[in-house]
């Protein structure tokens, strides 16, 4: 018995060496303190990961703290690195210091780039070349919401052999810093070389305006003039010249012959279109895009630049040249404004449609009317071709800026047509 108290006052005593070693005070305040930092709560509004699209606004929504049941959240300090201009991961730290007492919980905010580059192809989608053609690779254009400038990282596969008949395909690609892809594709049709025409050989050059469906809308946009086509006439006559073998000329392949660079086959006709009006784009009617690409014919848009944007009119079988910037009016002078403003004010509207359709290969005189001054402006420009009116076919032997052309009108019939195209 004695032995065990001995043992017991030996053991009390040890712990009083011990409390008085650490502090009899600090034990108990640190029970204290164990005690009431379970009542100290802090936690997110919201999830704890959060991942949001580059370029996306973020507005947190905070944290929530109480001691017991008191809300003490206005007491909350945020710290974050947060930077919406820079794709990676971010935190938000919530600290709340309460009665001597800290706690703190954090939030990761993920900005990611989900959005793929935009790749255009420089030229046309589809070009058609004669066996034995140089082809010439133009490439492509990429632009990134994030990275910019893709144009230098796009890879291009793909063969084309213009020794053998055929149609090749080549693959633009790039991708940006966050795996996005983007790809477009140009064809290349190598066909026969069509029979020589001779230099005193002659190329209907046809000229449209305006498009429309119905009468009503003949009626209420077209005001009957004589110049806007019925769509079921304008794809008989795109009928015919698929159904007989023409040849629809691209600009730059009308130009080449003109120059002298290349024959085309007897049957080729060049389609233009005047204005950039009623039904040739997709803002008003988007007639015109659609026939083309149904047949599969080309045609050639003179626009007048600065009156619709070029963007309406884009299509792989629609070329677009200049009809003026902004001067397809009746000037002052009485004649087209073209001939009534002065060469330096023609030459500088000039350069400004150009800056537009990004092309010099052939401009359209408004009204097809011209002066020896304006014809000089449009030289100067550095315009290949120019074209008017004259209801004849064109020849090499022309005016290379005195182009004829044929009117044709909503009264031409399909016999009138035939005999303009043969």
């Amino acid at each position: 018995m004695k032995k065990n108290r001995k043992k017991v006052l030996f053991i009390v005593l040890i712990l009083l060496v011990l409390l008085s070693i650490s502090g009899i005070g600090g034990y108990f305040y640190y029970l204290d303190y164990v005690g009431e930092s379970k009542y100290l709560k802090i936690k997110l509004i919201g999830n704890k990961k959060i991942t949001i699209d580059y370029g996306e606004e973020y507005k947190d929504k905070g944290a929530k703290a109480t001691y017991k049941k008191k809300n003490i959240s206005k007491s909350i300090k945020v710290k974050n690195n947060l930077n919406l201009k820079k794709i990676g991961k971010y935190s938000y730290t919530y600290t709340i210091k309460y009665k001597k007492q800290s706690k703190k919980i954090t939030r990761i905010v993920n900005i990611v780039d989900k959005e793929n580059p935009i790749i255009e192809l420089n030229g046309n989608n589809e070009i058609s070349l004669y066996v034995g053609d140089k082809y010439n690779e133009e490439g492509a254009k990429a632009q990134d919401n994030y990275d910019g400038d893709l144009t230098e990282k796009i890879e291009n596969t793909g063969t084309v052999d213009t020794s053998k008949i055929g149609e090749y395909k080549l693959t633009y690609s790039v991708k940006d810093s966050s795996n996005n892809l983007a790809t477009i594709e140009r064809t290349i049709k190598v066909i026969e070389k069509p029979k020589p025409v001779t230099p005193k050989g002659r190329v209907a050059v046809l000229n449209y305006h305006f498009f429309y469906e119905t009468d009503e809308e003949n009626n209420s946009l077209c005001g009957h003039q004589t110049i806007c086509e019925r769509m079921s006439s304008f794809k008989d006559h795109l009928k015919y010249l698929n159904d007989n073998g023409f040849k629809t000329l691209t600009m730059k392949e009308f130009v080449a012959w003109m120059y002298g660079e290349i024959n085309v086959p007897e049957k080729s006709v060049l389609i233009t279109i005047d204005d950039g009006g009623l039904g040739t784009g997709t803002h008003n009617g988007n007639h015109l895009i659609p026939a083309l690409e149904e047949y599969k014919i080309h045609a050639t848009l003179f626009l007048i630049t600065g009156w619709w944007d070029i963007n309406n009119y884009r299509s792989p079988y629609l070329d677009v040249e200049s009809h003026t910037n902004d001067l397809h009016i009746t000037g002052d002078c009485g004649r087209s404004k073209v001939n009534c403003v002065g060469y330096d004010a023609l030459l500088a509207d000039l350069k400004k449609s150009i800056e537009i359709t990004k092309s010099t290969d052939a401009f359209c005189f408004p009204f097809y009317d011209y002066t020896n001054e304006s014809i000089r402006a449009v030289q100067d420009a550095g315009f290949k071709v120019a074209f008017i009116g004259g209801n004849r076919k064109a020849s090499r032997s022309d005016n290379k800026f005195k182009i004829p052309r044929y009117v044709v009108y909503d009264s031409t019939t399909l016999e009138q047509f035939k005999n303009m195209v043969n």
